[in-house]
């Protein structure tokens, strides 16, 4: 039995659209805040971050707002993550001073500050941020 070129060439292309499909998923860069702590003067924030995105991130850094009880913005801090292999989850944690951790009812990131190594940087990381949350707060963009 022979096969025609023509129908050769669909069955070829049949069999390539779900590798093309997988290979175009959606970069995404995750945030999740994982857990809050108070510690001595500060309240502890843990988060974990998966670097879903085409190559590894050399430096990565993230503003976040963390608002009161009240709803009003109590600090504006920027941390660091550093170094974010792609394809991994990495675990940091900050010390962030002034009080406990039940002073805070929201966390925002507020904007990408660094995202060094992704083509298109800080806007790329933006547009591919997602957030999760573990802990008693609100958490997102």
């Amino acid at each position: 039995m022979t096969i025609s070129p023509p129908l050769c060439t669909a069955i070829v292309l049949a069999a390539l659209v779900p590798a093309a499909a997988v290979a175009q998923e959606k970069p995404e860069l995750k945030i999740e805040l994982n857990a809050l702590a108070d510690s001595k003067e500060s309240c502890r924030v843990t988060f974990l971050l998966t670097n879903n995105m085409p190559g590894e991130i050399s430096k990565a850094a993230f503003e976040f707002a963390f608002f009161n009880k009240a709803g009003g913005v109590e600090r504006l801090t920027a941390l660091n993550f550093g170094r974010l292999q792609k394809g991994r989850t990495v675990v940091r944690q900050f010390d962030i001073p002034g009080g406990p951790c039940g002073a805070y009812s929201r966390i925002l990131v507020n904007a990408v500050k660094s995202c060094d190594g992704v083509a298109g940087e800080i806007d790329t990381c933006e547009a591919a941020l997602a957030t999760a949350n573990k802990a008693g707060v609100d958490f997102g963009l």
